[in-house]
């Protein structure tokens, strides 16, 4: 409690402080000598509760009291007087005051009087706070159904009855540029009011505008609506506002990640109503968004740019048998760098349609799982499941996505180097070399485990215990990758192909090319005319 007491007489003042502070060890106690002292403390101070007496010079306690109301400055006033007059009680009490107390003041009387304030200011202060709440959520209330109103008006589902609410109109109607702001964080509560007056001071620069946020996409990511009226919005104009929304992206990194789709008015759209091209725009502005996941357009992506895109047939040149070799070399930087041009070259310099991106990374992330299953450490495998399933799909950006292969890449590398231990692992991965280079010729198990001084049964579990996979299927994959490249070439007959891959029946070669390809060898060929790179796992 702040507690102000007033007296022209030192005595009574310093008496009445001292009592109070004993009262009341944890108030904060300031003394005026007058009235007029006493009416600037208040003013500067606002304590809580003031005593003052009522015979002062200078300005009375009744004129204190009076000029109190007329500044509306709002303190309890009790009066302290050594006149025990009820004239003078009555006037206190009609010109405003809470009490009226008599000299020699009684503590008991003082402590009843305390007592009372507390529980009264205790009181309001809780009906303050109801009030103040009560008031956000009035605002929060107000706000979410202005948010709702203006969705359904970008959407095309804006009940023609409820347009009057909305104090934009006019200008909403007249807009030809519209930019869609997504920021998401994992942080504090977004400044929307601020980062609104923000956007709204960057894009006015370049026409009339109105800023205005969207209902939550997540509880981390917000939506900010611009919608401009250009003089002019061309291509170079519409340049300029991507250049100027990127300078602003740079400055609200602090506040999460943030993208920007952009689409402006087309002349053939001029002649439909509002309510056509307007959800119009809003969907051609959440089209660019969608596409500033690549790291290409530098978190601004205009709708001209990726209009008609959404490359589906993009090529994924990324064969998993090959990315697993490479994965079990001493250095992980030939499997990091055939992932990375796998994803730049599926990416079409951004062209192609974010999803597709996400699907072949968790896709590659699971074949691997398979591939290694038995072979690495289990929980190695769950991160890649978790990953594939989880992470990927909810990555915001290419940059992103591509760490978190890398990521899994590295921990699958560093769990199949550790099993590269003993003489065994090391004969095992010879083997394979051995393979690559004799294919062609009738090789057997026992072949093998003579060539590396092994008896063939151990030799057998222990290749299927390091790998996965026996002696007759790394030779078989072997053969019949060495035929998909010769297939590619076109320069060999079929026979010609099984002869050179060790297979002395064509027949024989033929089954187990469509076993392990899903198609013929003369169908494979016929796959490859239009585009060579398959990217397929077998």
């Amino acid at each position: 409690m702040n507690i102000l007491i007033v007296d022209d007489e030192p005595r009574h003042l310093r008496g009445m402080a001292g009592m109070i502070q004993m009262m009341r060890p944890d108030a904060k106690v300031k003394t005026a000598k007058d009235g007029e002292a006493a009416l600037a403390l208040v003013r500067e101070e606002q304590p809580d509760v003031v005593l003052s007496d009522i015979q002062m010079p200078k300005l009375d306690g009744l004129s204190f009291l009076q000029r109190l109301q007329e500044e509306e400055l709002r303190t309890k006033v009790v009066m302290v007087s050594a006149y025990n007059l009820f004239e003078y009680a009555q006037r206190a009490i009609r010109h405003g005051a809470y009490d009226y107390l008599l000299k020699p003041v009684d503590m008991d009387k003082v402590e009843v009087l305390l007592q009372r304030l507390d529980q009264q200011l205790a009181e309001e202060e809780r009906e303050r706070g109801e009030s103040a709440e009560i008031k956000q959520k009035l605002e929060l209330a107000s706000s979410a159904y202005r948010s709702r109103l203006l969705h359904q008006w970008l959407s095309g589902e804006l009940p023609p009855g409820e347009r009057v609410d909305l104090e934009e109109w006019p200008l909403l109607i007249q807009m030809n540029t519209l930019i869609l702001t997504e920021i998401r964080n994992k942080g504090e509560a977004f400044p929307v009011t601020e980062l609104v007056e923000q956007l709204k001071q960057r894009v006015s620069a370049h026409g009339e505008a109105c800023v205005f946020p969207l209902q939550t996409v997540s509880q981390h990511s917000i939506r900010l609506v611009a919608v401009l009226k250009q003089e002019s919005h061309s291509a170079a104009e519409i340049g300029e506002l991507r250049s100027s929304l990127m300078k602003e992206t740079e400055i609200w990194r602090a506040c999460g990640t943030v993208s920007h789709g952009v689409t402006a008015l087309q002349a053939e759209d001029r002649i439909e109503p509002a309510e056509t091209f307007i959800p119009k725009l809003f969907r051609q502005a959440e089209e660019a968004l969608e596409y500033a996941f690549h790291e290409e357009w530098e978190s601004v992506v205009t709708f001209g740019h990726v209009a008609g895109l959404g490359n589906r047939n993009a090529v994924f040149q990324l064969d998993g048998e090959a990315l697993f070799e490479a994965l079990q070399e001493q250095s992980l930087a030939r499997a990091e760098a055939m992932c990375r041009e796998a994803f730049a070259e599926l990416s079409s310099q951004g062209r192609t349609e974010p999803k597709l991106m996400k699907n072949y990374a968790s896709l590659t992330l699971m074949k691997l799982k398979s591939r290694t299953s038995g072979i690495i450490d289990q929980q190695v495998g769950s991160a890649l499941a978790d990953t594939a399933s989880t992470a990927i799909p909810s990555c915001t950006g290419s940059g992103m996505l591509i760490e978190l292969m890398l990521g899994r890449l590295a921990e699958v590398h560093k769990s199949l180097t550790d099993r590269k231990q003993g003489s065994g692992e090391l004969a095992v991965e010879q083997c394979l070399g051995w393979i690559q280079g004799h294919y062609a010729e009738d090789l057997t198990l026992e072949m093998a485990a003579e060539q590396f001084h092994f008896n063939p049964s151990y030799f057998s579990t222990l290749m299927k215990s390091r790998t996965g996979r026996s002696f007759s299927d790394h030779l078989t994959e072997a053969r019949i990758r060495a035929a998909k490249e010769l297939l590619a070439g076109g320069r060999f007959k079929i026979y010609e192909i099984a002869e050179q891959c060790g297979y002395r029946d064509t027949k024989y070669f033929t089954r187990i090319f469509k076993r392990q390809v899903g198609l013929s060898p003369e169908a494979y060929k016929h796959t490859l005319r239009p585009q060579t790179g398959s990217g397929d796992w077998s």
